[in-house]
């Protein structure tokens, strides 16, 4: 299926430029600091010794976060300009990381290769068949587990969200998470909001039925 989220990062600008702009600011800094504390918390809870694969991996941004667990990271992206930034980045730490060209629906890693997959800041942009595509890979490659991120509706923020009429933006509401969990031969153990008041986004700890 064909969506933009593919595409949107391939310039390699984005690659360097991605923390800078996405976090400037008050609003920037304050959303980028709910969505570390939030990730935190949560890979606080993994066992250590791991290995993680993380897609998409983007510039390496949680990298120093999943090292705190981590001991290999088998990082994915779509984007070449990403890998390449990414692969610069991945030198220069003192964990094992190999960086792979590759799509969240089809990852070049063998079944249950990998202890957890995390992925931050995508599901929200994919269509929602492509979401259960996703997190059902995400879910093959894991021998425990997976951290994602996803839209998630209230009542509330459902209302709000339909009167700005958003385009290309694929929140769910909590029931349909839950299947999409079962679908994917996962349970949601603990989801935390990292987003403003206004915003949907929560991520996710799923652990292998």
């Amino acid at each position: 299926m064909h969506y933009s989220a593919k595409e949107a990062y391939q310039h390699e600008s984005f690659a360097h430029n991605y923390e800078r702009v996405r976090f400037s600011g008050l609003m920037g800094k304050y959303r980028n600091n709910l969505e570390q504390k939030a990730v935190g918390k949560l890979v606080e809870m993994l066992p250590s010794d791991i290995s993680i694969a993380d897609c998409p991996c983007g510039n390496g941004r949680w990298w120093p976060v999943l090292a705190t667990r981590a001991r290999r990271i088998v990082a994915v992206d779509v984007s070449e300009g990403m890998r390449r930034y990414a692969s610069e980045r991945a030198r220069q730490s003192s964990i094992d990381i190999v960086v792979l060209g590759g799509s969240a629906e089809d990852l070049p890693v063998e079944d249950e290769s990998v202890d957890y997959v995390f992925s931050h800041a995508l599901t929200k942009h994919l269509p929602v068949p492509v979401q259960y595509q996703v997190l059902a890979e995400y879910s093959r490659v894991s021998k425990m587990g997976v951290i994602c991120s996803f839209g998630v509706f209230t009542h509330l923020s459902y209302e709000f969200w339909r009167r700005r009429q958003l385009t290309e933006s694929y929140p769910i509401f909590f029931e349909e998470l839950k299947w999409m969990a079962d679908w994917a031969g996962l349970e949601i153990r603990k989801m935390i909001r990292c987003t403003t008041p206004i915003g949907v986004e929560n991520v996710v700890l799923f652990e292998k039925i």
